[in-house]
């Protein structure tokens, strides 16, 4: 019975650290304007999963997280998110917990899920949501152009509030077509906050050691220096909506993940390299031309896509134009507002707007359909 003894011990030392970690995180971030959070039991997580069954799994974030559904006497229906394998690999429990804190403070907003609680017992993160209505994966090729167009207002709007809602604003930075759910109503939202950073008072810029989320949306000064602010999240905005959303461009999901399904070690090096690994020069000098490299493709591909002599059917989402059949006038000028914010958003840094022009520039846009 020792190894269940010093099991149990393990988790509660686990249990204890990671709640530290949590109230300091709260603390620090929180500005009195953080919810209540429930702390469940590893027992009370694995009943209202079914021992994490396949009948549960809602979907699955790659190699990152895994999203169940669930229930318990309290909540008739929750969504629950565990992290994998992979992510204990790294141990890096701090961004859990600044997951949890960030998440306990936009709970109230219709644009992120609303967190009921965690559990810190298990050896992988648990965070607990409210589940009320159903939540997709988003597949962005499945979706007709109005239904992209209240994606990109949703989470445009979701990054505005990050930015302007707190004292120090949060810097997403991290952005994902694959932190995207949407409930069954349609409505957008955007998950994980592990690493959010956020900017200090009178500051307008921070500085990091490890880079986060999709390398294609990565802005210069972001990927070669580390800077952060509230341009790093326009940027990769810019560019989701623009090569994501209008173009329909999917390449740089191979980018991401760093080749074939098979090569798991090659995933997670890639993976560490550019999130959670140690970094020496060598590695710096071969990221910064890796980086070069795959801006200047994507630039190409951008460029030759964007020329506004260009008829919109020879740029916008082959498919998504196929479904749709024929384009409207009022759609093609619409789809070339939309690109036009796009370059704006990626373009000089004097020039780029704020995610609250933004989202407010997308629901003109939206709007101008319907008159």
């Amino acid at each position: 019975m020792g190894w269940l003894w010093r099991k149990k011990n393990k988790n509660k030392t686990l249990e204890l650290e990671r709640g530290a970690k949590l109230l300091e995180e709260l603390i620090e971030l929180g500005h009195g304007k953080s919810n209540p959070i429930k702390f469940f039991s590893a027992d009370e997580i694995l009943k209202a999963t079914n021992d994490f069954s396949d009948s549960n799994l809602v979907h699955q974030e790659e190699f990152y997280c895994q999203w169940y559904s669930g229930k318990n006497e309290n909540h008739p229906m929750i969504l629950i998110r565990k992290g994998t394998s992979w992510w204990n690999r790294l141990r890096v429990d701090s961004l859990l917990c600044r997951d949890i804190a960030v998440s306990s403070m936009v709970s109230g907003h219709k644009n992120f899920l609303k967190l009921v609680g965690c559990c810190l017992e298990l050896e992988y993160p648990i965070t607990v949501y409210h589940g009320v209505k159903k939540h997709y994966q988003l597949e962005i090729n499945e979706k007709p152009w109005k239904r992209r167009m209240k994606i990109a207002e949703d989470i445009a709007t979701a990054l505005a509030y990050l930015h302007t809602a707190f004292p120090r604003p949060f810097v997403y930075r991290s952005f994902s077509h694959q932190n995207i759910l949407l409930d069954e109503d349609g409505v957008a939202k955007l998950t994980d906050f592990s690493f959010c950073v956020s900017i200090p008072e009178g500051e307008t810029f921070v500085r990091v050691n490890r880079l986060a989320g999709t390398v294609d949306y990565f802005d210069a000064k972001y990927a070669l220096h580390g800077v952060v602010s509230e341009k790093t999240d326009v940027f990769a905005f810019g560019m989701f909506i623009g090569l994501r959303l209008l173009l329909g461009y999917e390449d740089y999901l191979e980018h991401y993940i760093g080749g074939e399904e098979e090569e798991s070690e090659e995933e997670f090096d890639y993976l560490e390299h550019y999130i959670g690994g140690e970094e020496e020069e060598s590695e710096e000098e071969e990221s910064e031309e890796e980086f070069n490299s795959n801006m200047k493709r994507l630039a190409r591909y951008w460029l030759s896509k964007s020329k506004e002599d260009r008829p919109m059917e020879e740029i916008a989402d082959p498919e998504m134009i196929e479904k749709m059949g024929q384009i409207s006038e009022q759609e093609r000028c619409q789809m070339k507002a939309f690109l036009k914010l796009s370059l704006r958003c990626t373009g000089p840094s004097e020039e780029v707007p704020t995610m609250v022009e933004v989202a407010k520039e997308l629901k003109k846009i939206q709007r101008s359909l319907y008159i």
